[in-house]
This record gives C-alpha cells, structure tokens and sequence, in this order.
C-alpha cells in the first residue's frame, strides 16, 4: 500500500501544506506533484483496519522504501483513509513507484499486509495533482509537522467553467487578507484520476484554528462587501458543479514521513 473555513453563499473555503517533501522548513514550497490514495473502510471496521495500517510504516522502515507518506483519517463524511505522497517531478515520482523491495521475504510480508487490509476496504482510488503557486496563500507560514488536522476541499467544476477557479480564489484571498487573516493553504489542480478539479489543503495545529476562522467571519463579509459577495456568489454558482469538503485527522501510526518530523513531535 503507498500509500478550507469561512462559508460565503455556498463557496466553503476553511483555510494542508502538504508533505514530507516541503516540511523541512516552512520556506520551502509545497510538492509540485501530489499523489494522493484514497482507501474507503467497511463500516465499523475501523478498528482493524487501523491493526493493520499500523504495521506498514515499520515494514517500510525495515526495507528502506525511498516514498515517504502522510496518513490522515476522516472525521467527517465516511469512514476513509487518504495517503499523501509528494515528490518534485513525474520522474521523481515514477522511480519510488518502480522500486522494489529486492528480496522474496520483503515482498511476501508487503502481500501478507495487503492481503489482510484488503479484508476491511471497499475501495481503492489514485489521483495525481499539480501544486498551482498563484492560487496559494502564505505557505511560508506553514507548519505541517506540527498540524494534527487538516481540512481538505475539492471542487469540481463544470464543463468549460475550470478557469473560473482563478477568479473566484483571489476574491477569496483578497478579501481575506484585507479583513487581516492571511491562513496558509495549498492549491492543486487534478491530473490523472480526477477531471476537471481543483485541491486546496488547509493544515491546522489544532481545532481552535476552526473557531479563529468562525470568529473572523463578519471581518471577511465586510471586507468582501455587498458587490464582492454578489460577484463570489454568481461565479460559484455557475462554475462550480459540487464540492467534497472533509476535516481530516493526522494519524502517525499510519505514517512513514521523515525523520526529522518525528523528531519535531
């Protein structure tokens, strides 16, 4: 297995950083590419679904697999588990994915752990994303080896609307940093396994960051104001077909990240 919050007619943006590959020092940038697995659990199988994800980071250690990967669990919607990997290429990304452990023992422990996963799963989905810089926000600012949650936003646009995404984000973003909030948030557009979609990721320390956004809400209605408003609402409405919008949960028994993280926490 390798494995946004302010809410403006019907547009939810809660302000993820991301991983392993930008978390070194808040200055450095996200990962140009973003390899997300999504596994959906059986209901009320959460329990040994996570027996068994906890074995793979150890497994991964033993047998030096290069790919390093974020593991957060939902706290909302249905039971999930996403695994975030990034790397700064297709090439980069194309030599972890063809690595192979080298030795039959390895590989008959990687399939025995599979095996049992494959127990408490229904579903399976990749998706390949590109980091889209000019619609991010203060990722200096970022601190992902200490955020334990994250809120994770996918819009998906209608037919012929994609480049409306633009338009709408940087009303947001204006807006947002005339009312004096300037929340770091990472944006990606979908690749592969996904159409027509855009990511945006927002880390979060701990939930209160959730009641600070709360608490800002009038600032951001007053700083947009009643023809920004207006503007947001018309083009939401007609170039953004729906949108997945999950609090999800850092889980580092499901985790294989740097050292330097672990060190950190």
């Amino acid at each position: 297995m390798k494995k946004w919050f302010c809410s403006v007619a019907g547009l939810s943006l809660t302000l993820a950083g991301s991983l392993a590959a930008y978390a070194q020092t808040p200055a450095v940038p996200p990962p140009s590419i973003l390899n997300i697995e999504t596994i959906n659990i059986k209901p009320s199988a959460n329990g040994p679904y996570d027996k068994v994800a906890s074995q793979y980071p150890a497994l991964a250690k033993a047998i030096k697999d290069p790919m390093h990967v974020l593991a957060m669990e939902s706290l909302t919607g249905t039971p999930r588990a996403i695994y975030l990997s990034g790397f700064d290429s297709f090439e980069t990304l194309e030599k972890n994915e063809e690595w192979i452990p080298g030795d039959a023992e390895a590989e008959a422990k990687i399939d025995a752990l599979d095996a049992r996963e494959a127990t408490y799963i229904t579903e399976v989905h990749h998706t390949i994303w590109h980091y889209l810089p000019d619609l991010s926000n203060n990722i200096a600012a970022s601190d992902v080896p200490h955020s334990h949650y994250s809120e994770v936003l996918i819009f998906h646009m209608r037919p012929g609307h994609v480049d409306d995404f633009a338009i709408t984000t940087k009303l947001y973003r204006d807006a947002s940093l005339k009312s004096g909030q300037n929340v770091p948030w990472a944006t990606y557009r979908g690749m592969l396994g996904v159409t027509d979609s855009y990511l945006v990721l927002v880390p979060m320390k701990s939930l209160k960051d959730v009641d600070t956004g709360l608490a800002h809400m009038k600032d951001f209605a007053a700083a947009l104001g009643a023809d920004g408003m207006a503007r947001m609402n018309k083009l939401t409405g007609e170039s953004v077909a729906t949108v997945e919008d999950n609090l999800w949960m850092v889980n580092p028994e499901w985790s294989f990240v740097q050292k330097s993280w672990i060190e950190d926490n």
